[in-house]
């Protein structure tokens, strides 16, 4: 499955990258294999305000892949004042916006292949 590999989603998270400003959460792409030979690339946002992490990767729905955004879990709260909020809630835009994009060119490698 092309869209699951590192290096095709390392060039479509760097694509996404170009076209956000630099206070973005931080993004990568980091490999994950699987017994069975699999090379999947994982997204991981570490969010700039929020002492979470979250990571994006495709889950089969109905027989097809959907991107997912999964967030850790966490022991404890924390608070924000309101530029926190606010920094947070650029940061969850940032991560709707990269795992809509994902699923856009995922859609679109099926589709031509």
């Amino acid at each position: 499955m092309p869209y699951r590999d590192q290096s095709t989603v390392q060039n479509w998270v760097s694509e996404f990258l170009r076209s956000q400003s630099d206070s973005a959460p931080d993004i990568s792409v980091l490999e994950q294999v699987y017994p069975e030979g699999r090379d999947i690339g994982m997204v991981t946002v570490v969010l700039n305000t929020a002492p979470t992490s979250a990571y994006l990767r495709p889950v089969q729905v109905d027989d097809a892949p959907r991107w997912s955004v999964h967030f850790e879990a966490r022991d404890e709260g924390f608070d924000l004042d309101a530029s926190g909020v606010l920094t947070l809630a650029a940061d969850l835009t940032v991560l709707g916006e990269l795992c809509a994009y994902l699923q856009d060119r995922t859609d679109a490698t099926l589709q031509a292949g």
